[in-house]
């Protein structure tokens, strides 16, 4: 795995401790989804129906706090769009990316304490919560997986 496909690669942000330990979460979800074998990927894992749902799912919701951090200061919210489906091996791939355009709009915030970003239905919430939110998904599903 190279640098421009690990979460996270850069280093340098204003709170390394969250952003490190998604990078990290993220990283591993993404290995074990791309060593997930064929026949792993439709085995039950509620409440997301399966595997696969699972992994799309956490990419689609990286995807979307990725765009309330890139659109953060908008004064309407932005135009949410919906991540591509491409299959269940490309998931492991489509974390590290959505993970990756995560990561550098976090990291691109001044204060992710006191930035308010857009999120779908709950209007903004401080950077640092949502980013919270999304850590603790990531780890269930590595977990679960």
């Amino acid at each position: 795995m190279t640098s421009s496909t690990k979460p996270g690669g850069r280093s340098a942000d204003r709170d390394p401790a969250a952003a490190d330990a998604l990078a990290a979460e993220l990283t591993r979800l993404a290995e074990g989804y791309r060593r997930l074998p064929h026949s792993k990927f439709a085995l039950r894992l509620e409440p997301y129906g399966d595997r696969a749902q699972a992994g799309y799912w956490l990419a689609s919701q990286v995807t979307t706090v990725a765009q309330g951090i890139e659109r953060w200061d908008s004064p309407r919210p932005p135009l949410w769009h919906r991540l591509p489906a491409l299959g269940v091996f490309a998931l492991g791939d489509q974390i590290a990316v959505v993970g990756n355009d995560l990561l550098a709009a976090y990291r691109a915030l001044k204060d992710p304490r006191e930035t308010l970003i857009w999120t779908p239905g709950d209007g903004r919430v401080p950077a640092e919560k949502a980013m919270a939110a999304v850590l603790e998904s990531t780890a269930a599903l590595r977990r679960a997986l």
